[in-house]
C-alpha cells in the first residue's frame, strides 16, 4: 500500500508538471492574417499563434514570455499563477514608425530626369572610408539600444536596478534566435515544407521554431547549404509530428 502510495505521488507530479502551459488569445488588428513570435526565454521555447489569435507554450509561474511581430510593439509577460490556470488575453498595439522630417527644396524641376539631374547641385557621399578609416558595419537596432544602455553613466545604473539591461540583452537575444530561423527559412522554399513534408501551411513558422530549439541547431546553420537544410528538416519532421501528437 505504501508503495501504491508513492506511485501516485510520482504520478501525480509528472503530470502536473506537464500541464503547466501558459495560453490564451492576442488581440491586435489584423491578427487572423499576422503570426506573432512568442518566445519562453527561460525555456527558449517559441511558438506562434493561429488564425484566431490563440497560442498555446510551455511555461512555469516566473517564466519570461515575449510576443514579437514587425506589425506590432514588442510585449513581455512574467508568468504568475493565475496565467497558468486562466486563459490570457494578449492586446498588442501597432508598431508606429516616425518618419523623418521632409525638406521642401526650392529647385525648380521640369520633369525631365536627365534635365533635372545635371541642374541639382550634389555633394559627395562621406562615409568613415573616405577619411582612411575601416568601413564599420552598421548596429542593429537591439545592439544600438543595448549600447547605449550600457555607456550611460549614473543612467547605467538606472538601467540595471530596473532591469531594463537585462530585458534589453534578452530583447537582441530573441532578434538574433528570430533572425537564424528566418535565414534556416531562406534556405528552402515553403512549398517543399508544405508539399513534400506534409506540413500544414499555418504550422510552418511553427516547426522551423521547433526545429532551432534542437541541440547544435545555431552551430548547424553556420554552414548549412540548401541540401543539408532539406536532411536536416526531413530528419526532425517525425519528432515534430509526434510532438504535435499528429502520430
Amino acid at each position: 500500500m505504501k508503495h501504491f502510495s508513492i506511485l501516485i505521488f510520482i504520478f501525480s507530479v509528472a503530470a502536473f508538471s506537464q500541464q503547466q502551459q501558459f495560453s490564451g488569445v492576442i488581440v491586435a488588428d489584423s491578427i487572423s492574417f499576422t503570426q506573432v513570435n512568442i518566445v519562453n526565454l527561460n525555456k527558449e521555447l517559441g511558438t506562434v499563434n493561429n488564425k484566431k489569435g490563440e497560442f498555446v507554450i510551455d511555461a512555469e509561474v516566473g517564466d519570461e514570455i515575449v510576443f514579437s511581430s514587425v506589425q506590432y510593439e514588442p510585449y513581455q509577460i512574467t508568468v504568475t499563477k493565475e496565467n497558468i490556470k486562466t486563459n490570457n488575453v494578449i492586446y498588442l498595439f501597432p508598431l508606429v514608425n516616425e518618419l523623418e522630417e521632409v525638406k521642401i527644396s526650392n529647385i525648380d524641376l521640369t520633369g525631365n530626369l536627365v534635365e533635372d539631374a545635371a541642374t541639382i547641385e550634389t555633394k559627395p557621399f562621406l562615409n568613415s572610408t573616405s577619411f582612411g578609416f575601416p568601413s564599420v558595419e552598421p548596429m542593429s537596432v537591439e545592439d544600438r539600444r543595448l549600447y547605449t544602455a550600457s555607456t550611460g553613466g549614473v543612467f547605467t545604473i538606472i538601467d540595471i536596478l530596473s532591469g531594463r539591461m537585462a530585458m534589453l540583452k534578452r530583447m537582441k537575444a530573441i532578434s538574433e534566435f528570430e533572425a537564424l530561423i528566418a535565414r534556416a527559412q531562406a534556405l528552402v522554399s515553403r512549398e517543399y515544407i508544405t508539399e513534400d513534408l506534409k506540413i500544414p501551411k499555418e504550422y510552418v513558422d511553427d516547426f522551423f521554431y521547433f526545429c532551432a530549439e534542437q541541440e547544435g541547431f545555431k552551430k548547424f546553420m553556420k554552414t548549412a547549404d540548401e541540401l543539408e537544410m532539406i536532411e536536416f528538416l526531413t530528419e526532425k519532421r517525425k519528432a515534430y509530428a509526434i510532438f504535435k501528437e499528429w502520430e
